[in-house]
């Protein structure tokens, strides 16, 4: 538009030269003189013009709600109309005065106004609903100006982007089934004891069963006979959570979501249940998760405190709806089935796959632990010869637990003996 303007005023101009007419002279000057001005004021009006966010927090719990302040500060000593278009990633809900949001392929288009005056700080404060679990980023941010005529519109895309982790649900784990053995039931599990190879008991001769992982070459060497290492006894406190994400095993099956997220809360409530009893949790999983680094498949060694329950369940946040290979594969990481561990296995497919999982971790491991988790809106795919041996083997809690109402809505996590 004002390319047309300054052609208009250009041929006044040469009009009125040629025609002797000093009132057309006069307008063709005048708007020039706009069209100077105009483009002036618009090379200046994105100067020394900053966008900021900030979140009260950069961590929340699904279904919860966070503050999003937005500044824009004008340094410079003219004034600036301003609309700011920020991407705004689907799964966050912004709510507050002057918004309008439209929604394009999964990502949504939040637009302000402001007028900032000279040397002027403008905040505005939004509330954002998280609805859904995951990692989101806001950004980037086109700023859009221009002269106070409208004829030169400017714009600049600044590329910065804030990240924000929403934590899946966690609900209680309800009554464990009674007569299942520690650390989910009631029932003492004295075989849950493991040598610490960090307390060296003493050294014996080598007895047949003896571990030849202990073996003391040093002191076979001396003796002329074989010597092996005794460590004391020491209590095993280390859970760790393989997840298999899997909701079938055909790809032409599709992803169930509501599986899907059933399984996600299951796995964030038994690493809050385990942590808050002062367990080492640690995580395995098919599924690939989104860090600082890139995408990574989601795994955690065992450890302790609240940072480290958090960085769980911000892994589990990240989780993607698509399983690479298998959690079989992914269970082979050492402390899976280092000593003094126990692996729980969460999935909702009972089929001879999770019947492996279960078999080549208990060859490592004295007990293992497998819940099934049974949407509570339809009918579970399960193979009866899988669950009879599950139910038969030795040394395996086998449990299903429900989420009553759905993922989004369950009080808590029931788990009852698998049947």
């Amino acid at each position: 538009m004002g390319n047309s303007f300054r052609n208009l005023a250009l041929a006044l101009l040469v009009a009125g030269a040629i025609l002797k007419r000093p009132p057309v002279t006069v307008l063709g000057a005048f708007l020039m003189g706009l069209v100077l001005l105009a483009k002036a004021l618009s090379s200046l009006a994105l100067g020394e013009v900053s966008y900021r966010r900030r979140f009260s927090s950069s961590t929340v719990m699904a279904g919860d709600a966070l503050e999003l302040t937005l500044s824009v500060e004008n340094a410079k000593p003219l004034p600036v109309a301003l609309t700011c278009d920020d991407t705004l990633p689907k799964g966050l809900e912004a709510q507050g005065p002057g918004l309008s949001r439209d929604w394009h392929a999964g990502q949504g288009n939040l637009r302000n106004r402001f007028f900032v005056g000279p040397f002027e700080t403008v905040t505005r404060k939004l509330n954002l609903s998280c609805s859904e679990r995951g990692i989101y980023s806001l950004g980037p941010v086109t700023l859009r100006s221009g002269d106070p005529f409208g004829l030169y519109p400017v714009y600049r895309t600044e590329d910065s982007k804030d990240r924000v982790t929403v934590l899946p649900r966690v609900l209680p784990v309800e009554a464990p089934p009674q007569g299942t053995f520690y650390p989910f039931g009631t029932s003492p599990a004295p075989s849950w004891t493991y040598q610490d190879p960090s307390m060296l008991k003493m050294v014996r001769e080598y007895a047949p069963g003896d571990s030849r992982r202990h073996v003391d070459w040093k002191s076979t060497a001396r003796s002329g006979k074989l010597q092996t290492r005794v460590f004391d006894a020491a209590f095993g406190n280390r859970v760790v959570i393989c997840l298999d994400i899997a909701t079938s095993r055909a790809p032409w099956e599709g992803i169930d979501r509501d599986v899907l997220e059933s399984l996600v809360v299951a796995a964030a409530s038994c690493a809050h249940h385990f942590a808050a009893r002062k367990f080492a949790v640690g995580l395995i999983s098919n599924g690939m998760t989104q860090g600082p680094g890139g995408a990574h498949l989601a795994q955690c060694p065992p450890g302790q405190g609240d940072s480290h329950l958090a960085y769980i369940l911000a892994q589990l946040a990240g989780l993607g709806h698509f399983a690479f290979g298998t959690t079989f594969m992914a269970a082979q990481r050492h402390f899976v089935t280092a000593e003094g561990s126990f692996p729980l296995v969460i999935s909702a497919l009972m089929d001879q796959e999770t019947l492996s999982l279960v078999e080549s971790l208990k060859k490592a491991a004295p007990r293992v632990g497998v819940i099934i988790v049974e949407p509570d809106d339809r009918i579970p795919r399960r193979d009866e010869e899988v669950v009879e041996v599950l139910r038969g083997m030795p040394g395996v809690s086998a449990m299903s637990g429900k989420l009553k109402g759905g993922w989004a809505r369950a009080e808590s996590l029931e788990l009852s003996p698998l049947v």
